[in-house]
């Protein structure tokens, strides 16, 4: 299938990022579907999210024995749902550099076109949070269905929602700029390095267990990254009560300047990191060398 590109002139004005930014978002969207029919890929997009719910609810359904229903598996189900967005959205960023290096070989044409490479990334990154968004509300509707997930619509925080939601896609996305930059000048094993910390931040945010169970010196990372603020607003928005005991005390406003300072912090530092490993990578001749995997 042919597909046609804008081509925008190199330059830094609004106007010529937007459109960097719109084909760098298109071309991340068709290669997310591997250029499928939308029929096909809408059907894929239903069943892959469908799947992961329903082997967390008979995991929790054999081990705890208990109902879905109970409290505690509303608030793991939901934390599960949004925990997606951290996996997909980093990797999407991630991987696009091991990927069009590693696969498509395309990397160092994608550096002398006048696509910047870091719209390019945040284009691939959208990509994934239009797939999620579907995924996400899929396993959402499963809940309230199926398994009779109670929310109280009565008592749903909606300007806490919407504040906090894309506020902790900010955070997750400039994650995904540090492992971005780290996998610029790894040329072996660096498709690990998304993989890894996702399932690090999968035990240490919350998204699945009340952090208070961890030992102590695992808590501390644990409040120094903004996802475990960002699920525990999302659940109080959509459920009204905490996860975690220890966030029983601290109000909303508390838990989003949390969310809000470790946001910047994480900014900085993933828009440090990427661009420093961006030269290095650029002097040492790093963008074309692929690995042979």
């Amino acid at each position: 299938m042919a597909v046609s590109f804008e081509v925008p002139r190199r330059g830094s004005t609004l106007k010529e990022i937007w459109i960097q930014f719109k084909q760098a978002s298109r071309l991340g969207w068709l290669i997310e579907s591997n250029w499928a029919d939308p029929f096909v890929f809408a059907v894929y997009s239903l069943i892959r999210p469908l799947s992961t719910a329903l082997i967390l609810v008979f995991m929790y359904l054999v081990v705890v024995r208990g109902s879905t229903s109970n409290p505690f598996f509303v608030h793991l189900y939901i934390g599960n749902a949004f925990f997606m967005y951290a996996g997909r959205v980093m990797m999407g960023i991630s991987y696009a550099i091991i990927d069009d290096r590693e696969h498509y070989e395309m990397l160092k044409y994608i550096y002398i076109s006048p696509l910047k490479i870091f719209v390019f990334l945040l284009g691939r990154g959208v990509a994934q949070v239009i797939t999620t968004t579907v995924s996400v509300l899929v396993i959402l509707l499963l809940g309230l269905w199926p398994l009779g997930i109670r929310i109280p619509w009565s008592s749903l925080n909606w300007p806490l929602f919407f504040i906090s939601f894309p506020l902790g896609i900010i955070a997750i996305a400039f994650m995904g700029y540090l492992i971005a930059g780290l996998a610029l000048v790894i040329a072996r094993h660096s498709w690990a390095i998304a993989d890894g910390v996702g399932a690090v931040l999968y035990v240490v945010s919350g998204a699945i267990f009340p952090i208070d169970i961890l030992p102590s010196w695992v808590q501390v990372i644990s409040r120094a990254i903004p996802l475990t603020y960002w699920l525990e607003l999302l659940r109080r928005s959509l459920l009204g009560s905490s996860f975690s005991p220890s966030f029983n005390t601290m109000p909303d406003w508390e838990l989003f300047l949390w969310l809000v300072g470790l946001t910047v912090f994480f900014g900085f530092l993933g828009y440090f990191v990427f661009q420093r490993m961006n030269i290095v990578a650029r002097r040492k001749g790093l963008i074309d060398q692929t690995s042979g995997y």
